[in-house]
């Protein structure tokens, strides 16, 4: 009878198929029954073209992969579940307790599956704990919570109200002072006019221009002077 084996991982469109691809190239097919599949796959996708060109490196064909999403029926039937994380790991286990002693991650079971599976159990005892002193502190104090988020959306609608009527009334004030702005741009740019920039931390061009400027006005007012 042949050997079940599953790799597990995301999308079933890079990690989990290539290990699936991999291992199927690695030993004999009579030996050992493959298949992957992904937590959150969407049924068929292809593989990933990179993932496809790193097999293709390897002489390993893998254009007729089509993903598929983990079922009960495969955590059912596999001897052996691989996975490509903890956290995939982890969340087959809280989907199906009953699979636990099967699944491992792919490192953990290649190297030290005795000490990755403490860490495991011991993380699984933090989220437990995690949970229960949410729901716990959830019990004291979501009344008062809820009343508070409600307060705060209560809030924050007076706060976009208060903000449309300033922007109202900043739009009311701006057509009615719209005129006297153009009239006083105008001024300015005539008394702007009436300037010799400072030329000061400028390019050389820039100085160049001032001189010029100045000479310009000087020869202008040289009648003037004499008649001053």
């Amino acid at each position: 009878m042949k050997h079940k084996i599953l790799f597990v991982c995301t999308g079933n469109t890079c990690r989990s198929s290539m290990a699936e691809y991999i291992l199927n190239d690695l030993v004999e097919n009579e030996k050992y029954q493959v298949k992957s599949a992904g937590l959150s796959a969407m049924e068929g996708d292809s593989a990933a073209p990179q993932a496809e060109q790193v097999m293709d490196e390897k002489g390993i064909d893998m254009s007729g992969h089509q993903a598929q999403r983990l079922t009960e029926e495969l955590v059912d039937e596999a001897d052996l579940i691989l996975t490509m994380t903890t956290q995939h790991k982890s969340s087959i286990l809280n989907m199906y307790p009953d699979c636990r002693g099967k699944v491992f991650t792919l490192k953990e079971f290649a190297e030290d599956a005795d000490e990755l599976e403490g860490l495991t159990e011991e993380l699984q005892e933090v989220y437990s704990r995690i949970n229960s002193k949410r729901e716990i502190f959830l019990d004291e104090n979501g009344a008062k919570i809820e009343r508070l988020r409600k307060r705060h959306q209560e809030l924050m609608q007076e706060i976009g109200e208060i903000e449309d009527e300033l922007n109202r009334l900043e739009e009311e004030l701006s057509k009615e002072i719209a005129e006297d702005k153009k009239e006083l741009k105008r001024l300015q740019n005539e008394m702007q006019s009436l300037n010799v920039s400072d030329p000061f931390g400028q390019p050389i061009s820039v100085y160049r221009q001032c001189a010029k400027e100045i000479e310009k006005h000087i020869k202008l007012s040289l009648d003037k002077i004499d008649d001053f």
